[in-house]
């Protein structure tokens, strides 16, 4: 998350004096200063940062989820019942292999690793841009680079 912050933040800094937003050190007419604009391009390379890591780790999450629903079929039954299977089928568990290719097979190709991602970018994106702007207004408080 860190890196693609100082990526997206170097980016839109780089941008907005090309773009005239931004007030450059020999040029102040009609621009609006550097410092007002800092806590706009945090908040934007937050947000974007937060995009991105949404999209990388959806996939992991929803083979987690299938893993774990994986196991809890394998102990017990449909009607939530304990099987009556020794104690070495009802702990021998799915491959990971086995979970990508019933996630792929069953939900419809690869838009099934990116199921519920809506909700994702509102739940878990909101986190990471309040995170990685506290985590840089921090940086700034104390000096750091």
């Amino acid at each position: 998350k860190q890196v693609s912050f100082d990526v997206f933040a170097g980016m839109l800094y780089g941008w907005l004096p090309a773009l005239g937003v931004l007030a450059t050190e020999g040029d102040r007419m009609g621009m609006i200063p550097e410092k007002e604009v800092a806590l706009a391009v945090e908040i934007g390379a937050a947000f974007l940062a937060s995009l991105v890591a949404c999209l990388a780790s959806q996939p992991g999450d929803v083979l987690l989820t299938a893993t774990y629903k994986n196991g809890k079929d394998d102990k017990n039954g449909k009607d939530g019942e304990a099987n009556c299977e020794s104690d070495d089928d009802a702990n021998e568990n799915v491959g990971f292999g086995a979970t990508i290719s019933k996630v792929y097979q069953e939900g419809g190709g690869i838009a099934a690793f990116f199921r519920g991602l809506n909700a994702r970018f509102f739940h878990v994106g909101c986190i990471i841009t309040f995170q990685l702007v506290i985590y840089d207004q921090m940086k700034q408080f104390l000096g750091l680079p």
